[in-house]
């Protein structure tokens, strides 16, 4: 007995001395949020004193045009706006409400920054949703087949055409359709209206023909690498067919890789919607950056770049965590592997 007591004793003083992995993952989790806020503190400080080094403002971009202000008119709303200050007390001004949850007033319309950045934000979202999903139903079949045909005609076709699509950036492919499909044929509105359903067309069609050439890219290459293990031919000699082995052990082996891929493309997403959505005129949180690029309207600007950060660094999480829980769970299944 006293030997079990001993044994107790001793189990006990040694789990003292091993490492808390509750405080160790504790601890890397501080980590890395202190790393996400020096990076959106040096996002923000760049973007602020970025703003600063334009030769206008917001007066001469907008007020002055409108209204023919004079030079006594011009310096009172500067000073309204708070322009004249110091530009270590304009920035500790605005670090301060961002640290509080304030992005301040747009300069333009007076109205709050966080206000406007939510009422543009769901005709984004539905844009880069439509995007994405036909993206993934055009790219994820054709990546497929073009790894089963690989050396054929059609394999070659469609890499070239995907060749076409990368080089081909989206301001040029959103000026040809708008100039052919609306202009030319008249088959769809030119300016979206309250973002009717047909005005998501011509944008979604730009976006979908540069992501789904480099979707169907990198499917084809994940499948191509998937397909050259050994348990395929394996699959094979049993008798399963080639529809049965892309179905339930192809698709399953990349899901991780292609989640991680959607994830990351939403946040390169996010920027490069800027132009597409200015060309079709669509009002959302990219048109929103556009114009407050034209007007020099500084705190929408700097929101929107540190929300966009924000996000993008959340994307980034996000598919690095699906990626690693998918991968786990293809490797625990058992008829993976023959």
């Amino acid at each position: 007995m006293s030997e079990d007591k001993k044994r107790t004793k001793q189990s006990g003083l040694a789990s003292l001395h091993r490492p808390n992995s509750s405080w160790r993952t504790g601890i890397k989790y501080g980590q890395s949020i202190l790393q996400v806020i020096g990076v959106l503190w040096v996002v923000a400080t760049l973007t602020f004193g970025l703003m600063q080094l334009t030769n206008d403002d917001v007066v001469d971009q907008v007020f002055s045009r409108q209204q023919s202000l004079s030079i006594e008119a011009q310096a009172e709303k500067r000073a309204e706006l708070g322009l004249t200050a110091p530009i270590w007390l304009q920035y500790g001004r605005w670090l301060w409400g961002v640290l509080q949850g304030d992005f301040g007033q747009s300069m333009v319309t007076g109205e709050a920054v966080s206000s406007l950045l939510w009422s543009k934000l769901p005709a984004t979202l539905l844009l880069m949703g439509a995007a994405v999903g036909v993206t993934l139903l055009i790219a994820v079949p054709t990546g497929l087949w073009t790894a089963h045909q690989k050396g054929r005609i059609g394999d070659k076709l469609v890499r070239s055409l995907t060749l076409f699509g990368n080089t081909m950036p989206n301001f040029f492919t959103a000026l040809l359709l708008l100039y052919v499909v609306a202009l030319k044929l008249n088959w769809l509105p030119v300016i979206a209206r309250h973002n009717e359903p047909t005005a998501l067309i011509l944008p979604t069609i730009t976006l979908v023909w540069s992501m789904s050439a480099k979707y169907i890219q990198q499917i084809r290459a994940l499948a191509l690498d998937e397909l050259s293990k050994p348990y395929i031919t394996g699959l094979r000699t049993s008798g399963l067919s080639w529809y049965m082995i892309y179905s339930r052990y192809i698709l399953r082996a990349i899901a991780g890789p292609i989640v991680a891929l959607v994830s990351l493309s939403c946040g390169s997403l996010l920027g490069g919607v800027t132009i597409v959505e200015t060309i079709f005129m669509w009002d959302g949180v990219g048109k929103m950056a556009f114009d407050a690029i034209t007007a020099r309207d500084y705190p929408v600007l700097q929101a929107y770049v540190l929300w966009l950060a924000a996000l993008y660094i959340l994307l980034n999480w996000s598919a690095d965590f699906w990626q690693t829980k998918l991968n786990r769970h293809y490797a625990k299944e058992p008829d993976h592997e023959i």
